[in-house]
């Protein structure tokens, strides 16, 4: 008898875990529209199909095909350093999380296609209710890239602990020589979502005081 309940306790953990959760409220997080749907940019940023290198030096480095490929779907975000106006791109998503436990994960490349000696930057900071946090960083003192060397698609993971509005944004920016050669930030598969394991361990949480408040009641009901 005391075997079964367990089994009901963690049969019940399993199928609120199962269940469907709110979700957080970032939108075209991987740019399947085509466009830039629910961000705000500034400067040259578009949605594209494929970019080419900006290989000006004939290095070894990625992308080995030549061009830039989406890493999930059809499109992706694409930020240039400079179109010899605004030299800045900027994209950038307020979102929301339902609930404490949750994570932000994103790829992005940066191909930089410059010198170093006029380099390009390119960052992404998430701010929080805990405040700013830099998710990368290159061409800032310390993070600097040789010439043109370029990034390769990398997968960002950054956690969400507590429940709250946030601020994702990306930039990239011409900093010394207005109008050289542009770099490239590329941005795919934004998402917002929940640790299964914080919520396994929530449902079995929630589940085993259920369990138990209904064992006392039992016991109190007993003559």
């Amino acid at each position: 008898m005391k075997h079964s309940k367990y089994v009901i306790v963690l049969g019940t953990a399993i199928a609120l875990y199962l269940c469907p959760v709110a979700a957080a409220d970032l939108t075209n997080g991987g740019f399947e529209t085509g466009d830039l749907t629910g961000w705000t940019a500034t400067g040259p940023v578009q949605a594209v199909n494929w970019e080419f290198s900006r290989d000006f030096l004939g290095l070894p480095q990625a992308p080995a095909s030549g061009f830039w490929d989406p890493t999930e779907g059809s499109w992706f975000a694409s930020l240039w350093s400079t179109d010899y106006v605004t030299d800045t791109a900027s994209l950038t998503q307020t979102f929301t999380t339902p609930a404490d436990g949750w994570r932000l994960e994103f790829d992005y490349f940066f191909d930089f296609g410059d010198y170093a000696l006029y380099p390009d930057t390119a960052m992404a900071t998430l701010t929080g209710p805990s405040g700013p946090v830099t998710l990368f960083e290159h061409n800032t003192p310390g993070y600097e890239l040789g010439d043109d060397e370029n990034i390769d698609w990398t997968h960002i993971v950054a956690p969400l602990p507590t429940v709250g509005s946030y601020t994702l944004e990306f930039t990239t920016a011409e900093t010394i020589l207005p109008g050289a050669f542009e770099s490239i930030l590329g941005v795919d598969t934004v998402e917002v979502v929940p640790v299964p394991g914080a919520m396994l361990l929530g449902s079995i949480g929630l589940s085993f005081s259920s369990w138990l408040l209904r064992r006392r009641r039992t016991a109190w009901n007993q003559p």
